[in-house]
């Protein structure tokens, strides 16, 4: 839900991620896990939430202890979940709820009650104690409005189930609460249509914004048709110019901008009012037209320079987006140079999406900003989007390695070069800058050790063979210390692919701290020998290993063959091999494999029929008495090794997949629904891509970033970021990320005991270390 406060700012209200969020113009926000990126691929950075505070423990993940309204959940608000959003501007209720946020809290079955304050540059949501708690299961409050009298309407749906029906839409159960303060009077029955301009007018005074917000509706309507609207100007202008109260001063000036009556010279006179609400107001409704006015654009200049309102400021970054390239410049370096709001991560992104559209546009004022920004997150992305485009314009980043060799500021040098090794993660080769040799000299000598890590990883992307020499001399070294061991390798292999780089790998294979690495470096090239000699030492190798060994191993068709062969002669454990795994082996679509792996794992299940026909099997397997009786500690051991790599529950787990925290967990049908046949509903960001890499590998994962040089995948295991000259093909599959066949090859008991814990609404206590994942 959202809602607009005494000012006129909006806030709205979310889920999972944060459950307040000021709603700024121009701005991008982080999304849930999975829904996709930012339509921007070059913002690189999102704001958060706006509240100091969450509704559950977020530090525990165990949101489900508040279905009874009991434990620290309830304490804190009850759940993560939330509908609906009210700021209450009414006028019988008590003073202190005024203009402070009221949502409905789905977990919780409550109304949860959020004080908005001003902070820095923006606002603060504050937790004020739970406003209403119904103690019933069957409270799904949607929404809150205030009404003519001041009272507040409650909907309630009324159902069990927080996000699916799965008996059906109940369209007669939902229920409307009226909440009043003492006896409130009944408001005279009052048909706002009916009154003149001037009665409409004056309802902008008036304490319950029901009012004022219809007033100001009709009159807008009446506006367009009226042939005369100078008497309801002036009377808007006398409320503007004489009231002492901002609100009611900004309730006349929003009427008067919906009615046409203002011009841009007089606005560009508001630019100057005491009150930042005004000047706000001044510098949006100046915006608002495709062409921004010259003296406006040079009043915006001189208030960045001048204006102690952060607020302003603030809004000041977000109109930079409405206007030329040209004009931008100046404000943004008054902004930066306004070092109020150093520290403050809202403000400081705001001004990147403010300069950001002009960055490329306008490369030689970019630069020129650049070298003397003071804020080290701008430096680091406006470098960074200089940097994306290193092929066409080599030049500009010479220019940025030129301003690394002109400071003596480390922390500037830092920065850049942060910049230019984002823009250039996951390319394998780049173009040296002909000043690169003249900065390595000039840094040579300093002490800060993240200087130096950051100059030997470029120097590997700009092909300097004599930095690559020194660290794979370092990362086959057993003399050197393992941290520099791994640093070296994991430099080489995130920027290098030097065919030399494979016996580095095949020494870096037999050491256990470095085999996760060398495993994932062993997938670029073709070694069979390599692959077999680990596949029959497999059970020597710790669990990391193993998984990065099996991903390396499933990622070619060469080594499937040896992988199969492998678990046949009972080397490798079959149930260590995965759904995914054996869903990315199918992918082959080699009829060699195909048969071989239907020998150790069996047949796919692919008709919806049969998938039916197994969730009914399991529901009449699965008993209330049967999953009463489950272990539900073997039943986290089976999570762990299942689930937990792409999924968070009770706080704990990756973030590839949705986080189940949420999940109707609860309901048999929509967890067996969910884990039998996962493909049958996918959220958009969680489809699966099928990529095929030049050097012989297939990937399987969901596209997170891409650019036009640059593709982020999401695997199973990690995120990568791809070279696109590397990849040969990529198609889209109707697949979900999430693989079929994942209780195949579990027990009746297993079975039990993982849905058992799958539906718990409590955490149960860590399997021991040695505990195998089934009994």
């Amino acid at each position: 839900g959202f809602d607009y406060d005494e000012y006129g700012q909006m806030f709205f209200t979310n889920n999972v991620n944060g459950h307040l969020w000021h709603m700024i113009p121009g701005s991008h926000y982080i999304r849930m896990s999975g829904h996709g990126s930012d339509p921007n691929p070059y913002v690189y950075e999102l704001m958060t939430k706006c509240a100091d505070h969450d509704h559950w423990d977020s530090s525990s993940g165990k949101w489900t202890d508040s279905r009874d309204t009991s434990g620290v959940h309830g304490k804190l608000g009850g759940g993560h979940s939330h509908c609906g959003g009210m700021i209450y501007l009414g006028d019988s209720w008590p003073e202190e709820y005024r203009n402070s946020l009221f949502l409905c809290n789905t977990h919780g079955h409550r109304v949860n009650n959020d004080a908005l304050e001003r902070e820095g540059s923006g606002y603060v949501g504050t937790h004020r104690p739970d406003f209403l708690l119904t103690g019933s299961d069957w409270f799904r409050g949607t929404e809150l409005k205030y009404g003519p009298d001041g009272s507040v309407y409650l909907t309630d749906w009324a159902d069990l189930g927080e996000c699916h029906d799965h008996d059906g839409v109940h369209r007669t159960s939902g229920r409307i609460y009226k909440i009043s303060y003492g006896d409130v009077p009944q408001p005279e029955k009052l048909d706002l249509n009916q009154l003149s301009d001037s009665e409409l007018v004056m309802l902008q005074l008036h304490p319950n914004d029901w009012y004022v917000r219809h007033a100001r509706r009709i009159l807008t309507e009446r506006a367009g048709t009226a042939a005369n609207w100078s008497q309801s100007k002036a009377e808007l202008l006398n409320i503007y110019q004489t009231s002492k109260e901002v609100s009611r001063r900004l309730r006349a000036l929003w009427t008067l901008y919906c009615t046409n009556q203002l011009n841009d010279s007089w606005l560009v006179k508001q630019l100057n009012d005491p009150s930042e609400h005004v000047r706000i107001w001044a510098i949006r409704f100046l915006v608002d037209d495709d062409k921004v006015p010259a003296e406006a654009v040079k009043q915006f200049a001189h208030l960045a320079r001048t204006d102690s309102s952060g607020l302003v400021r603030l809004y000041l970054a977000a109109a930079m987006q409405s206007l030329a390239p040209q004009d931008s410049w100046e404000i943004a370096a008054a902004l930066d140079q306004n070092h109020e709001n150093t520290e403050d991560r809202n403000f400081t992104l705001m001004l990147w999406y403010g300069i950001e559209p002009a960055v490329m546009p306008d490369s030689k004022s970019a630069l020129k900003f650049l070298a003397n920004a003071t804020r080290p997150l701008v430096r680091q992305l406006v470098a960074r989007r200089l940097t994306e485009d290193i092929d066409q314009h080599p030049e500009y980043v010479a220019q940025l390695i030129q301003q690394a060799i002109d400071t003596q500021d480390i922390a500037k040098q830092q920065d850049l070069l942060a910049g230019i090794q984002a823009a250039l993660q996951g390319r394998l080769k780049a173009e040296a800058p002909e000043n690169w040799q003249t900065l390595k000299e000039a840094t040579a000598k300093t002490d800060s050790k993240e200087l130096q890590d950051q100059i030997t990883e470029l120097s590997v992307v700009f092909g300097d063979g004599q930095t690559m020499d020194v660290l794979k001399q370092i990362a086959v070294d057993s003399e050197q210390s393992m941290k520099s061991r791994y640093q070296a390798l994991e430099t080489l292999l995130n920027s290098s692919q030097d065919k030399d780089l494979l016996s580095v790998i095949q020494k870096s294979v037999y050491t256990t701290e470095l085999q996760p690495l060398a495993f994932r470096g062993l997938s670029r090239f073709y070694d069979p020998q390599t692959i077999q000699r680990m596949l029959g030492r497999y059970r020597s190798i710790k669990h990391e290993g193993r998984q990065v060994l099996l991903d390396t191993v499933c990622s070619r068709k060469e080594y499937v063959l040896l992988l199969l062969t492998a678990i046949d002669n009972k080397q490798v454990p079959q149930e260590d091999i995965s759904a995914f795994h054996v869903r990315q082996l199918r992918n082959f679509r080699d009829k060699e494999v195909v048969e071989k792996l239907n020998q150790v794992w069996g047949q796919a299940r692919e008709t919806p029929e049969k998938k039916r026909a197994q969730i009914e099997n399991y529901k009449a397997l699965l008993t209330a008495e049967r999953l009463g009786k489950a272990d539900r500690i073997q039943g986290r051991a089976l999570y762990e090794k299942t689930c937990a790599k792409c999924h968070r529950l009770f706080g704990t787990g990756g973030k590839i997949g949705p986080d189940l925290t949420g999940a109707n967990r609860a309901n048999m049908d929509y967890l067996l629904e969910n884990m039998v046949d996962p493909s049958a509903l996918i959220p958009k960001g969680y489809e699966m891509v099928v990529v095929a890499l030049t050097d012989g590998r297939v990937l399987n994962g969901n596209v997170v970033r891409k650019t036009d040089k640059q593709l982020s995948l999401q695997t199973q295991n990690e995120l990568l970021v791809l070279d696109r000259q590397q990849i040969e093909e990529m198609t889209s599959s109707n697949l979900s990320l999430m693989p079929e066949g994942q209780l195949d090859q579990l027990t009746e008991e297993q079975l039990a005991n993982l849905i058992a814990y799958l539906a718990g609404n409590t955490q149960v206590k860590p399997p021991v270390a040695s505990a195998a994942a089934g009994k």
